[in-house]
Order: structure tokens, then sequence, then C-alpha cells
């Protein structure tokens, strides 16, 4: 079941934003996909599921790219200004062909 947020707004509203972060950081990130539902503590959030491509994965790189992606993704959705909590998940491209998640796809 899907948990709406405290604010209203369209869905819509939030694809250019996370599409600009995509292109921003393109050939870093392969995709970014998200979800609304409730935080351990109940509150409505978003969780931000980032898939890196392998070489920006590696160690050193990813932490320096994760980061900067999640700072921007602060900027350019602005969760709190919507009443949610954001929450970042990163996975390689390579973890994900091994997991075949279709949350991630």
């Amino acid at each position: 079941m899907a948990i709406l947020p405290r604010i209203y707004f369209h869905l819509d509203e939030l694809e250019e934003p996370v599409k600009r972060v995509e292109q921003e950081f393109s050939p870093d990130v392969v995709r970014i996909k998200y979800t609304f539902d409730e935080d351990w503590t109940g509150d409505p959030s978003i969780f931000f599921r980032i898939l890196l491509s392998d070489s920006a994965a590696r160690m050193k790189r990813r932490r320096e790219v994760s980061p900067r992606i999640k700072e921007r993704l602060r900027e350019e959705v602005k969760p709190e200004d919507l009443g949610v909590h954001a929450y970042f998940n990163v996975r390689s491209a390579s973890e994900q062909a091994e997991l075949n998640d279709p949350d991630w796809a």
C-alpha cells in the first residue's frame, strides 16, 4: 500500500528533476528510481534507488560520486519541501544483474 506524503504534489513533478540528476552524472549513473512508503518510524518517505555503472561503483570512485549524487537529488527534488524523508540505496550494475531485483530494473 502506498503512503501519501503530508502535502500534495504530482508524481510527474519528480520525473524531471530526477532525470536531470541522471543526466548530470551520466555515465556514472545508469538510472535512478524511487518509491514512496513509510520509513521505520511510520513517516512518509521517498526511497531512491541509484544504479551505478560498474566503473563508478568501484570503492574509491563510489565514495566520491555517491555523496554528490545524493546531494544533487536533495537539491533538485527537495524532499523536505514535499513533507517526506529521503533515503538512498546505491547498487552497481553487476550487483543488479546478479540479484535481478525487479524494483531496480
